[in-house]
């Protein structure tokens, strides 16, 4: 291969793909060689009668995977080497002819539109299924083979779910504490990212290091320490114990300080000449001009908290506090206390609760794309 075919290989869009797609194969081969190898050693350790749990118990996920990742491997691998072959023997050719390359132009976007509709359709599948099975009966939903629509639709799932569980009161304590947090998120985030861009202390640096380590360490690790001293503050079943630990989000400080910064600085100074200080600074300066990333900030803030259940789940226990997310989970007990299989109606308030979010999402979508890209520019 000459240097000027290598040049333009890799200029192609596609090079980086096909090399990511390469090494993923690569990788998944030598998964499954080691799995394959795994395999044949334990299973002349436990011997050819042994049962299917004894087998299970014996491997390991590589071991028992190795197929799957020999095909897969195999299969990326396959595609991968094709694409090189057509980007030194195909490609050379189509670009000498106008008409050809016109037409795998056309083949190209046509090729964009069917994976784009197609990953489209996996992802809003799920959200599709969880609608379809609100609407089934009971005995519908729990057929071996399911049905892609309700035999019989059923509207009144709805009704059953409002009238077997407070769902007026589960959105109220949901409204309440998602707002008190994003509230104290915002006005958090947007303090600090102020004195982390625009501040002059010492150590400045070393201490925003800190809040984004601060963002590596999952709730699940202080969730005990912080859990004791809410249960010793008598805050639980509270909006203060829901509230409270989460007030500040090292996330949002980030993006907003890269927000921040992104602003020159001679705007804040003639905010002083103009007798501003800092909090008029940035009241009236930074947060029109960063509109977007605030604005991106408070919806993302929203959506987490109306979605939270693992802290609610430890703090709220009892219906007085309860959220929308823990109260679902409540349908099953329906009963006298007894764990039923009334899925459907799981679904519908799953379906009930996920609407103020998918009609926020839909109608302020374009400033959380816009503000995600201006965080992300500097």
């Amino acid at each position: 291969m000459n240097h000027k075919h290598w040049l333009a290989m890799r200029q192609s869009g596609w090079f980086s793909v096909l090399t990511l797609f390469l090494i993923i194969g690569a990788v998944l081969l030598v998964l499954g060689t080691v799995g394959l190898i795994q395999y044949n050693a334990i299973q002349e350790r436990i011997g050819e009668n042994a049962s299917m749990y004894e087998i299970n118990q014996a491997h390991n996920f590589i071991s028992l995977g190795h197929n799957t990742f020999l095909g897969i491997g195999g299969v990326a691998a396959v595609v991968s080497l094709l694409g090189f072959a057509s980007l030194r023997f195909i490609a050379p050719v189509v670009r000498g002819n106008t008409r050809r390359k016109r037409f795998l132009r056309r083949v190209g976007t046509a090729v964009q539109y069917i994976v784009a509709i197609l990953l489209t359709l996996v992802i809003i599948f799920p959200i599709y299924w969880m609608i379809v099975s609100s609407l089934k009966t009971s005995d519908e939903l729990l057929l071996a083979v399911p049905t892609l629509w309700p035999q019989q639709i059923m509207w009144e799932n709805y009704p059953h779910v409002l009238s077997r569980a407070p769902f007026g009161l589960y959105f109220y304590n949901t409204l309440v504490s998602t707002f008190l947090m994003m509230l104290g998120e915002l006005l958090m985030g947007v303090l600090a990212a102020y004195g982390f861009s625009k501040g002059k202390f010492k150590y400045k640096n070393t201490l925003f290091m800190l809040v984004l380590g601060a963002m590596m360490v999952p709730l699940q690790v202080t969730f005990v320490p912080i859990y004791v001293i809410i249960s010793r503050l008598g805050w639980l079943n509270t909006f203060a114990g829901l509230v409270l630990p989460n007030l500040v989000s090292a996330y949002f400080i980030f993006m907003l300080r890269q927000s921040f910064m992104s602003v020159d600085s001679s705007y804040i100074e003639a905010g002083k000449i103009d007798g501003m200080g800092r909090i008029g600074t940035i009241i009236h300066v930074l947060i029109p001009m960063c509109a977007p990333t605030v604005i991106t900030i408070s919806i993302i803030s929203f959506i987490n908290g109306w979605n939270n259940y693992f802290w609610p789940r430890m703090v709220a226990p009892l219906e007085a506090r309860r959220t929308l997310a823990v109260g679902i989970t409540q349908l099953r007990r329906t009963f006298a206390g007894i764990v039923t299989f009334n899925y459907n109606e799981i679904m519908a308030g799953a379906v009930l609760a996920i609407i103020p979010i998918v009609l926020l999402f839909l109608f302020l979508q374009k400033f959380i794309m816009a503000g995600l890209s201006k965080a992300a520019m500097k």
